[in-house]
């Protein structure tokens, strides 16, 4: 292990680790790289990065620190990064294999729906309905459904590269908030066997935010109370036969289709355009949907926890963090000196623990009591870090102060305060503009893919002394422009999310989704009907000939009674 860190850049630190020896890394002038610290185990097959309680051994490091050797690449598969390391290091040969390449689709082309024939359900046609007929018969799937859901989906056909001509069920995928369809979850003809055909989504669909959004009665996502969740639409279409008749209700909920594993992409763009709504989580009765709905639920805590207040006192450990999403990533260096107290408490129990769990000496109990101890002071130092940052506190978005298109010169002024290499002019358009505008100060979002190469109308900027603003003639000279969103530094628009609820929703036990409940239960009513017609075959067969008011069972079976006369 100790070997694999030096080959990784770290240098042997005789000064720290009096338990473990220390390895850290050094910047271009030698000096120590704070918080970049990893302590070998007593057998010298690990290694732990304080406070983070986690052991790695020689893979685990190697595929958790993938680029710090030169054998990575982008897309290398890091168990093979494991065997090129390991070989190089113990100088055997690497073995050379014979790779299968397959080419990848070159210049894909973005979904067009102007690429389709499209034909479109039309629920008082019956002959239209019969096109359609023929892949829902063996999902189960009744009339009434069908028209209920008719305005979100139709057949689609598109020619091959071949010539020949496809035909599928498609359901057109939305994006939350938009209107434009931006592919197809796609269904193909059932096969002669009665299996399904081809599942699928379109050529060049937007996977990653478009999904199936659908409504009976017409409901937008943004208005709606309830939003329904699914793995394909045919379980959205099945749950709704199965429900519609109890819940009146249903007709005004949404219901969407993700075309398969769920996007971070999908939950977040729903989860902000129904902020309001209870969200049911209609995943697959098996391990991967109870893992979409997992991610669900830490997609909507992130969501919660965002946008934390930023100090000044917390400025560099926030430009820190190593992975912008974990705000425990941080240099702790940087930490103000209450809470890096906290952490400091939490490092030294940390290696008192490994230490224990290392010498062989330790009761289990101390060990055990050692851990609970650790747990605490994880506790306290996340809290301290949530209460420094408001986390939680402040959840709502920043009070929005509109958007404007600012002079590309101004950028560097609004960002940092650099007034250098501005006129007097300059500056003063721009100190005018801000304290009209934005007098208790503002938090600015620039995108930089929304910009104008030749803007006649920036927000502000040099004076044109020949324009004629009667006549509709912009007061300032052309100018390159980008689009910048303003905002309060510390209003908020309420809290973020305050009616959102999360329900799981499971089929029967037994069934893996809710399209097998729905074909599960029809064919238990077509058995029971069944039963019920040869029940009253039995009964009404044959006559009373004794009238006693009862058929009896020789009376039923006429066949057996011939009545023959001679002449």
């Amino acid at each position: 292990m100790q070997e694999l860190l030096v080959d990784a850049g770290y240098t042997f630190n005789r000064r720290d680790g009096l338990r473990y020896p220390s390895y850290v890394k050094l910047d271009s002038m030698g000096k120590r790289i704070s918080g970049d610290k990893f302590l070998v185990t007593p057998n010298g097959k690990g290694c732990f990065h304080p406070p983070v309680m986690k052991v790695f051994n020689v893979v685990s490091f190697i595929k958790e620190h993938p680029d710090l050797f030169k054998e990575y690449h982008p897309g290398i598969d890091p168990y093979h990064l494991v065997n090129l390391v390991c070989s190089r290091l113990l100088n055997e040969p690497v073995q050379k294999r014979k790779r299968r390449i397959i080419e990848p689709h070159k210049d894909q082309k973005p979904f067009d729906i102007k690429d389709y024939e499209l034909l479109r359900y039309q629920k008082l046609n019956f002959d239209n309905i019969k096109k359609f007929y023929p892949y829902f018969k063996t999902r189960g799937i009744d009339i009434p459904t069908q028209k209920a859901f008719s305005n979100h989906l139709l057949l689609a056909s598109k020619p091959s590269a071949t010539g020949k001509v496809y035909k599928n069920l498609s359901f057109p995928l939305t994006i939350p908030g938009q209107k434009d369809i931006v592919g197809f979850e796609e269904r193909g003809h059932p096969r002669l066997d009665g299996s399904s055909g081809f599942k699928g989504k379109a050529r060049g669909s937007n996977s990653s935010e478009g999904l199936w959004i659908a409504s009976p009665a017409g409901t937008e996502l943004k208005y709606a109370k309830d939003v329904l969740w699914f793995e394909s639409a045919y379980d959205a279409m099945a749950y709704y036969q199965l429900h519609a008749r109890t819940d009146k209700d249903l007709d005004k909920a949404v219901f969407l289709s993700t075309g398969g594993n769920p996007t971070v992409m999908q939950f977040r763009g729903v989860i902000n355009e129904a902020q309001s709504a209870t969200h049911y989580l209609c995943f697959d009765n098996d391990l991967a949907g109870k893992q979409f709905s997992h991610n669900f639920e830490q997609e909507l805590k992130r969501i919660r926890e965002a946008t934390p207040k930023v100090g000044e006192d917390m400025k560099y450990y926030m430009d820190s963090l190593s992975d912008k999403n974990n705000i425990l990533s941080g240099d702790p260096e940087y930490l103000p000196a209450a809470v890096f107290h906290t952490y400091a408490r939490l490092e030294s129990a940390v290696e008192e623990c490994m230490s224990m769990r290392e010498c062989g000496l330790s009761a289990p109990e101390d060990i055990a009591t050692q851990e609970k101890l650790v747990n605490k002071l994880q506790e306290e130092y996340q809290q301290a870090l949530y209460e420094k940052l408001g986390i939680g506190m402040e959840q709502g978005h920043l009070k929005d102060l509109g958007s404007y298109n600012i002079p590309e010169w101004a950028l560097n002024i609004m960002e940092n305060g650099d007034r250098e290499g501005l006129n007097d002019e300059e500056i003063a358009e721009f100190d005018r503009f801000m304290d009209k505008h934005f007098p208790e100060g503002y938090i600015a979002d620039i995108d930089w893919d929304d910009y104008d190469e030749f803007n006649r109308y920036p927000a502000f900027g040099s004076r044109n002394p020949k324009a004629l603003p009667s006549h509709g003639e912009s007061p300032y000279l052309a100018v390159k422009t980008y689009r910048v969103a303003f905002y309060h530094p510390t209003e908020r628009e309420g809290q973020a999310l305050p009616n959102l609820i999360v329900q799981r929703e499971l089929p029967q036990e037994g069934c893996k989704d809710w399209n097998e409940q729905l074909l599960k239960e029809r064919a238990e009513i077509r058995a029971q009907q069944k039963a019920e017609e040869q029940d009253g075959e039995k009964v009404a067969a044959g006559l009373d000939m004794d009238g006693n008011g009862e058929i009896e069972l020789n009376e039923s079976d006429e066949r057996k009674h011939h009545f023959r006369s001679r002449l």
